[in-house]
């Protein structure tokens, strides 16, 4: 009896920038097109699978989680759609920082914490130790959204409240879900 364990590999397209990861899935059989919810050296993030790997290589293979889902996409679209705005404001930034550093865009993680930026090409010194700064200046762009409110907060004036029993959805609204303020009826 072999005691070999055979992992799938999956070329996976992820990010703004159509990176391309490998991913193993297990005894998980994917199929190309397939949007999935996998955990790569970035975080945990959406991708597009491409291809079976024809190499069994695991070196620095990511981990897939699970298909993604319509809450997954959602908020996943929801997060490039503030992302585009926050990247304006992380440029202008660098800008009145003196800085000539382009920043093309950044790409969140699901988690809705963890960012990439993306340059064109290898960020300065100075760019480099001012990371943490220009992420400040991404969260606090994403903070002031609308989105973001709902998801602090939940749908509505004291949703989740006893007085207000919630959204009237069955298992609350997105919002509320990822808040955990919705108390259904």
């Amino acid at each position: 009896m072999s005691t070999e364990t055979t992992y799938a590999i999956y070329h996976v397209r992820i990010g703004s920038g159509g990176d391309t990861v490998t991913i193993q899935s297990g005894a998980y059989q994917l199929n190309r097109g397939v949007r999935v919810v996998c955990r790569t050296k970035r975080g945990i993030e959406i991708g597009t699978v491409l291809c079976e790997s024809t190499t069994e290589q695991l070196f620095d293979a990511g981990r897939f989680i699970r298909p993604a889902d319509a809450n997954d996409e959602l908020l996943w679209s929801k997060l490039l759609e503030l992302s585009c705005d926050a990247a304006e404001s992380c440029q202008r930034h660098l800008r009145q920082q003196g800085l000539d550093d382009v920043l093309l865009d950044v790409d969140p993680m699901l988690d809705g914490r963890t960012l990439y930026f993306n340059f064109l090409g290898d960020p300065s010194q100075q760019a480099s130790d001012r990371m943490a700064e220009l992420a400040e200046v991404y969260r606090q762009s994403v903070a002031a959204s609308p989105f973001a409110q709902r998801v602090e907060t939940g749908c509505g004036p004291g949703c989740g409240t006893e007085s207000k029993s919630g959204c009237g959805t069955s298992g609350g609204c997105v919002a509320c879900s990822v808040a955990s303020k919705c108390r259904t009826k």
